[in-house]
């Protein structure tokens, strides 16, 4: 049995998201990758990051091109270096993109490989980077087990491998029962985390998992039936935390974010827009430790959506917008 520790997970959250499309346009079939995204804070994003004539541009969540394409679009004689782990992302992004020519680069790479990525691009410096750390609704219709509403096999990697270099279904089937409940408790804030790690635990002594049903199945019968009537699904929480550790996505916010920071012109900026108070706490300490060394935060506190945006895209109910910028 292969042990895991997760030290940083075990220090209680909040992670109060709902992950993806809803309830309704999930079980009315796949949701359409080119269709269920809308960028987030875009506006804010524009006159925050305040591109210039000239400028490079780093977009490490590229999704389906929104925030990239509005970048090219208001900023002529930009340039755009666009990163997402997710090959369907990256031909939607490239083709959303083609008009801009050269002036718009798509790379299929996890944003924890910045340092990589930009070296082969031939990049010395960033002026201005973007990292959208939201939910790519699009991606639940891909079939690598992030739905909890439909039978897929257990994977939940964002690329074709994951960061971590292990699957769900793996983590499920080898992890200690005191990991799964870590991990549940600490990256997904279950509550009834040691009962549904108790319950994989003895379930697949007679049969390992596979896929994500397997997985609901023993989440809903080894919790309270008061909690399958709350807003969020009830396997919500445990998928979220065990998406996050296949993705290692703690990990690969710091590397990213940092290795970017290193490489930033002065005067540049790197806004961050987060969805839960884990990725904000991490992105709120790696900004603090930036100050310190010589940059400065553009507004203290995280902004957040308008009402009216929220209104138009209840995704967009947690997010928060943070932006530094690195003195000349």
């Amino acid at each position: 049995m292969t042990a895991h520790s997760f030290t940083s997970v075990r220090v209680r959250s909040s992670l109060l998201r709902e992950e993806g499309s809803s309830a309704r346009e999930q079980k009315q079939g796949k949701v359409d990758p080119a269709s269920a995204h809308t960028s987030v804070m875009l506006e804010e994003v524009l006159q925050y990051l305040d591109v210039k004539k000239g400028e490079q541009v780093l977009d490490a969540t590229a999704g389906q091109g929104g925030h990239c394409y509005a970048i090219l679009k208001n900023t002529p004689g930009s340039r755009v270096l666009a990163l997402d782990a997710d090959p369907v992302s990256v031909d939607l992004a490239g083709k959303r993109l083609a008009p801009f020519g050269e002036r718009a680069q798509v790379v299929e790479a996890n944003f924890g490989d910045i340092e990589k990525v930009i070296k082969k691009q031939g990049i010395k410096t960033i002026d201005k980077a973007l990292f959208d750390l939201g939910w790519n609704s699009g991606q639940l219709g891909l079939g690598r087990g992030f739905s909890f509403l439909v039978d897929e096999p257990l994977d939940m990697s964002y690329g074709t491998q994951s960061a971590s270099s292990f699957t769900a279904a793996e983590a499920l089937n080898e992890w200690e029962e005191e990991t799964l409940a870590n991990v549940f408790y600490g990256y997904g804030e279950e509550r009834y985390a040691r009962r549904i790690a108790k319950a994989i635990v003895e379930r697949r002594e007679t049969k390992p998992f596979a896929t994500t049903l397997e997985l609901v199945e023993v989440v809903r019968d080894s919790t309270p039936s008061a909690y399958h009537r709350g807003r969020l699904h009830f396997a919500t929480r445990t998928f979220q935390g065990l998406r996050m550790a296949v993705n290692d996505e703690l990990g690969v916010i710091n590397r990213g974010v940092t290795s970017t920071w290193e490489h930033l012109s002065p005067g540049g900026r790197i806004a961050v827009i987060t969805f839960h108070s884990i990725e904000d706490r991490a992105v709120k300490r790696l900004f603090a430790d930036f100050v310190k060394g010589g940059g400065r935060l553009v507004f203290k506190k995280p902004l957040v959506p308008s009402r009216a945006e929220v209104v138009a895209n209840p995704r967009a109910r947690s997010a928060k917008l943070r932006v530094i910028e690195k003195s000349l």
